[in-house]
């Protein structure tokens, strides 16, 4: 029989696991704490009260920060505080809360979680999380202060880079709802929530914006305000401003937290400015630690990725600030760390210091989404460590509360390709299905009525032009649940996921008579930023179409639904047919692209007999460019994978370490610490690409890092597996690496996988395979069936050279 479990209380699970012989394991036990029963939830939402005035006059005249005209009207965050008194130290003490913006929560001046931007961005408009903090430790006996800091965030922040459209998207001002419930020991319990006793009066934070910065005026603080035995008498009287909670959900996936913290490498003075250099380019804020300053100094630090010359560049985030200011008062000394912004960043120039900021004053907090590592990989090569390095830290700085495209300029939006591309490589890297469900259900939910799927999601209010879905952007609905599938071998995730796929496959059939899709594709972005080749749109979308109608066939298949199986599946046949119909002829392709070249044969959609055409196609093309691609963001996940399935690993590896323009090498060789959103980002003959669209930290090209674990390393699995049960150990080798190994957590433990060339030219290959599943290991022409625990092979030298002689 199942038991639910309590609403709002502490539970603790216990796992104990034996093997088939009975032997038990260690076991495990993890504290979890259930969130409200939101059918009874009355709590309301509160805010400032939006007449204009006060209850008395500010403590201090505001500082003259020259704001710029985008933030000359930016409201400073609301202080909240609720003065309650308990008559004893309480059994246990729950807090449930949310916020309409970015809060910050304390208990008697202790901030109740360890979490930043919460609580992150989903829909606002159908679904907005509460989180649930066990908050017992930080109250007494006597009078207790609850208190919270909210700022604008994505509800009334800048958002995106619409300018006819750039703020308060989703509300005009930001609000607080939260219930804190006391349970005494007898059972009894009392509730603290937000219907009445609220005071509210700005403090030291005068604004705070997600894309322009923090500003601090600490002439402006109210010392002591979130703690007891504050004098609130001159605050106003917060007020009740929506009673509409019914867009409130318990809170799902892992929060943003902050990561790490990372030292200053230098600091060198340019004009006016200190630029610090902290050797990586990531997301998050500056810790700064000011030592005797003079009265009245106003402190401005901007955040950029990259130089232009000995300056921080700029000019590639658009109308982003990215701006923190702190207004010193009379405090000479004092540390300085914004709380509710996020910057994309290596470079801080900092304005307005006197003397010169010692390195262990300054440091970077990164701030992304907490994710469990669960991959790892390296090799032999500095340039391939590197290249993985940048991946890591991508995804690290596009995950902060959603997936996004960039981390720096006003745009930071959750792009569908984007996520649907790089999804294996992230669920390899991390445990990033829950976040990444947690983005689909924003996805369904935001779908058309006529199925078609929004290039961005969260889709933000008054926006039009991203509603019209478009190849590859809109199969993010079918490609990222079947990207997570594989990964867990979880089921549910489709079940979650069928009806909007076949939504989207309704969509686009409409769209594609006979197969062929070559109108009513949306925005159309094709193979995008490919460069100096352009696939032809049609192509790309007829592709598409026919690859995730193949994937939605086997979902629904997986899933028992015969009959929608059925459809799909007859729909990745007819668009296979016209694939082949309208593309293909004798000799092959009849426009050879790479990108064109590798969906035709990754996906099938070539007939046998053209098979081996169509693959000389790719590999002329790749050779007559003296090995190098020319693939966007589509087709780049491609390129290493279906080359070495296609018996040219060599090929796939002189792509990996090209050096040369465009290569993943050659940003490196420019000092790249992640991924460019496109391959001619800075070049030594043209410089800095357009203003217009230029980020240092873009993931999408980075996923080759699926083929780095696959194809490199060799941690693959069989067609039909998912969970990583039934493995396939095939490193494709080669004289160009030394070394590669790789280990990865799947769900029924931890899978490694390593090779090493010998003096010899032997390879020695180590494997490790956990319970519960079997491999069949490739090494060298023999394949090894084998069962958990670890093992050894040599693959002698004869049978360890690459797949062609000319590597």
């Amino acid at each position: 029989m199942t038991v639910p479990l309590a609403a709002g209380r502490p539970h603790w699970v216990r796992i104990d696991v034996c093997d088939g012989s009975g032997r038990e394991g260690a076991g495990a036990s993890a504290f979890l704490l259930t969130g409200p029963d939101l059918e009874k939830w009355q709590s309301p939402w509160i805010g400032r009260d939006p007449e204009p005035g006060a209850a008395s006059s500010p403590t201090a005249v505001p500082t003259d920060l020259a704001r710029s005209w985008q933030t000359m009207y930016s409201q400073p965050p609301l202080q909240l505080r609720r003065s309650f008194t308990l008559r004893g130290t309480p059994a246990f003490a729950v807090l449930h809360i949310s916020g309409r913006g970015v809060y910050r929560a304390f208990i008697n001046g202790t901030q109740a979680g360890d979490e930043q931007l919460s609580p992150g961005w989903t829909d606002y408009e159908s679904r907005i999380e509460l989180a649930s903090h066990d908050v017992t430790a930080l109250l007494s006996e006597g009078e207790n202060v609850l208190a919270a800091e909210v700022s604008d965030g994505w509800w009334s922040g800048y958002v995106g880079f619409d300018t006819r459209r750039h703020a308060r998207l989703y509300g005009d001002a930001p609000q607080l709802v939260c219930l804190l419930e006391v349970v005494w020991n007898d059972g009894s319990s009392e509730v603290i929530d937000t219907t009445e006793g609220w005071k509210e009066k700005p403090g030291s934070i005068v604004m705070a914006d997600l894309l322009m910065g923090e500003y601090h005026d600490l002439g402006l603080e109210t010392p002591g305000w979130d703690r007891p035995g504050f004098d609130d008498a001159g605050w106003r009287d917060a007020v009740v401003l929506d009673h509409d909670v019914s867009t409130l959900v318990v809170a799902s996936g892992p929060p943003a937290r902050a990561l790490l913290d990372l030292p200053a490498l230098s600091v060198r003075h340019v004009g006016n400015a200190q630029v610090v250099d902290f050797g990586q380019n990531l997301v998050g804020h500056v810790r700064l630690r000011l030592r005797s300053q003079p009265a009245g100094a106003v402190i401005r630090i901007r955040h950029g990725e990259t130089l232009d010359g000995e300056a921080v560049y700029t000019a590639n985030l658009r109308t982003a600030e990215a701006l923190d200011i702190i207004a010193l008062g009379d405090a000479g000394s004092v540390e300085f760390e914004p709380r509710h912004t996020v910057h994309g960043f290596r470079y801080a120039s900092l304005e307005g210091v006197a003397g010169s900021v010692a390195l262990e004053d300054i440091e970077a907090v990164v701030v992304g989404t907490d994710l469990l590592s669960t991959g790892q990989f390296s090799s032999s090569s500095e340039m391939v460590n590197q290249l993985y390095s940048n991946i890591r830290w991508g995804q690290t700085g596009n995950f902060v509360a959603i997936p996004t495209d960039c981390p720096q300029r006003d745009e930071r939006l959750g792009w569908t390709a984007d996520t649907q591309i790089f999804a294996p490589t992230a669920l390899f890297n991390s445990d990033a299905a829950g976040f990444l469900r947690r983005w689909l259900v924003d996805l369904r939910t935001s779908q058309s009525r006529d199925g078609s799927v929004p290039d961005v999601i969260p889709l933000p209010p008054h926006t039009t032009e991203f509603s019209w879905g478009a190849p590859a952007w809109g199969d993010a609905v079918t490609l990222v649940p079947w990207a997570i599938y594989r990964a867990t071998g979880d089921e549910s995730v489709l079940a979650e996921a069928l009806e909007s796929m076949r939504r989207w496959s309704d969509y686009t059939a409409a769209r594609a008579p006979r197969g062929l899709w070559e109108t009513g594709r949306g925005n159309d972005y094709g193979d995008w930023l490919s460069v100096e080749a352009i696939t032809d749109p049609a192509l790309v979308a007829t592709a598409y179409y026919a690859h995730s109608s193949e994937i939605a066939a086997r979902a629904a298949a997986i899933l028992d639904d015969a009959d929608q199986a059925s459809v799909f599946r007859a729909r990745a046949e007819e668009a296979t047919a016209a694939f082949q119909r309208s593309f293909l002829n004798k000799d092959g392709l009849t426009h050879p692209t790479q990108t064109g070249c590798l969906m035709a044969l990754a996906w099938d959609l070539v007939p046998a007999g053209l098979v081996p055409l169509v693959r000389d196609q790719l590999i002329a093309d790749i050779e007559s460019r003296s090995r190098r691609l020319t693939t966007g963001f589509l087709g780049v996940a491609l390129l290493c994978p279906v080359l070495a399935t296609h018996g040219r690993s060599d090929l796939a590896y002189a792509l990996l370490l090209q050096e040369e323009y465009p290569s993943w090498g050659y940003s490196i060789r420019h000092g790249a610490t992640t991924i460019w959103e496109r391959w001619d980002g800075w070049t030594e003959e043209h410089g800095f690409q357009s203003i217009s669209m230029n980020s240092f930290n873009h993931y999408s090209l980075g996923s080759v890092g699926e083929w780095l674990y696959r194809g490199v390393a060799g941690i693959d699995q069989a067609p039909d597996d998912a969970g990583f049960a039934d493995l396939v150990i095939r490193p494709y080798l080669t004289h160009r690496l030394d070394a590669a190994s790789a280990e990865f957590l799947a769900p029924r433990g931890l899978i490694r996988s390593g090779w090493s060339r010998q003096e010899s030219g032997d390879v020695e290959m180590s494997v490790e395979i956990p319970p519960g599943c079997t491999a069949r290991v490739h090494v060298g022409r023999e394949i090894v069936q084998v069962g958990s625990g670890r093992h050894s092979f040599t693959v002698h030298a004869v049978d360890a050279m690459p797949q062609t002689a000319d590597e």
